[in-house]
């Protein structure tokens, strides 16, 4: 575990130094692997009909909780063409952890998705800073909307997400 976090801090280091920028238009990906089905999931695989949210989390960052929490708490103010994913490069296990603690009402919900980045292809395609890194696309030109670094409150992200009154 601590040379997985080594790992981890290097990466976002690298990342960091490089001064990557957001990319504009979601990247690419072909690595992730939907966490209930086992099934890969891709960006050709995404219904470019919604605005996709991407979370980047690790089930035991105080902040990642904190949002996954907040999410769960809004979905019922979320417009239901939202297709959020929490990608995560912990394992199934941790991820349940995760969710049976701190975010159970996203377990339900047809719009979420738990993915798992076992080679960090996230990190190297989107340029996240922190955790949580949380990515919305608007749909069908899949153009970034907003990007937040370590931001844990799901109120910031509600203005991009809410139905409409």
């Amino acid at each position: 575990m601590k040379n997985f976090i080594s790992t981890i801090i290097l990466i976002f280091t690298i990342v960091g130094v490089l001064n990557a920028q957001v990319p504009e238009v979601m990247p690419s990906f072909s690595k992730f692997t939907d966490m209930n089905s086992g099934m890969k999931v891709t960006s050709d695989s995404i219904n470019k009909e919604h605005t996709q949210v991407f979370v980047l989390f690790d089930p035991g960052c105080g902040h990642c909780q904190e949002l996954g929490q907040g999410i769960a708490q809004s979905l019922d103010v979320i417009r239901p063409d939202v297709d959020f994913y929490f990608i995560s490069m912990q394992e199934k296990a941790l991820v349940d952890g995760y969710i049976n603690m701190f975010a159970k009402g996203l377990k339900s919900d047809s719009r979420v998705r738990f993915l798992y980045d076992p080679e960090g292809e996230f990190i190297l395609n989107f340029h996240p800073k922190n955790f949580p890194s949380t990515y919305i696309y608007e749909a069908k030109s899949l153009q970034i909307l907003k990007q937040f670094d370590g931001e844990n409150k799901v109120n910031s992200l509600l203005p991009f997400l809410k139905k409409q009154q």
